[in-house]
C-alpha cells in the first residue's frame, strides 16, 4: 500500500469525501485548492509516521561493525536516533555508551541494533511502517492531525480516541513502547 492510498483512507475518515475523490483521481474541479489540501494531508501523514516511529513503534535497523573502541555515527547507514543494543560475535549483549561522536564499545566485531527516524514521504512512496494494521493506524493519525489542523475539533477528538486505542493495540501486539498514564 502506498502513501496515497493511506491519504485517501484518512480523507474518508476525516469526512472529506471530495478530497478522497481528488486523491483517487476522480475529481478535477478546483484542482489548485485540492492540491493545497493534498499537501496539508501529506504533512499530517509525515507528522504521524514520525510520531509513531519515534514514540511508539521504533523503526529498527541492525548493522555489523568492526569496532576499534568507538563506532562513529557517520559510519551507520542511517543516522541513529537511539542505540537499542550492542552484541558481540557470540550474540552476547555488550556494555556500551552512546557518546557525542559515536558508540563507545569494546574493540572487535559487534552487531548494533538501533532505531531511525522515517524519511519524509511523497504520495507515491511506500510507508516505512509496513506491518499488518499499520495502514489503518497511519490513516487514523493522519485524519486526526488533518481534522485538528482544519479546525474541526469535534472530529479531531473522536479520531484521537480511535487513534490512541489503535496505538495501544499495536504496541501490545508488537512489543512497542506504550506507557499508560498513571494518577498518583
Amino acid at each position: 500500500m502506498r502513501v496515497r492510498e493511506i491519504l485517501i483512507l484518512a480523507a474518508e475518515l476525516a469526512c472529506r469525501r471530495d478530497l478522497a475523490d481528488y486523491l483517487a483521481g476522480k475529481n478535477g474541479e478546483d484542482a489548485s485548492a485540492f492540491a493545497r489540501e493534498e499537501e496539508a494531508m501529506l504533512r499530517c501523514y509525515n507528522l504521524t509516521e514520525n510520531e509513531l516511529a519515534l514514540d511508539y513503534l521504533p523503526l529498527r535497523r541492525t548493522e555489523k561493525f568492526v569496532s576499534d573502541g568507538c563506532i562513529a555515527y557517520k559510519a551507520f547507514a542511517e543516522p541513529p536516533v537511539e542505540i537499542l543494543s550492542v552484541r558481540g560475535e557470540t550474540g552476547r549483549s555488550l556494555p556500551f555508551t552512546a557518546g557525542e561522536d559515536g558508540v563507545l564499545v569494546r574493540a572487535g566485531c559487534v552487531t548494533v541494533e538501533y532505531s531511525v527516524r522515517p524519511r519524509p514521504k511523497a504520495a507515491g512512496d511506500f510507508p516505512e511502517l509496513s506491518q499488518k494494521g499499520d495502514a489503518r493506524l497511519l490513516a487514523l493519525g493522519t485524519a486526526c492531525e488533518y481534522a485538528l489542523m482544519s479546525g474541526n475539533y469535534e472530529a479531531a477528538s473522536l479520531l484521537d480516541k480511535r487513534y490512541r486505542d489503535a496505538i495501544a493495540c499495536a504496541c501490545r501486539e508488537r512489543g512497542g513502547r506504550f506507557r499508560l498514564r498513571r494518577w498518583v
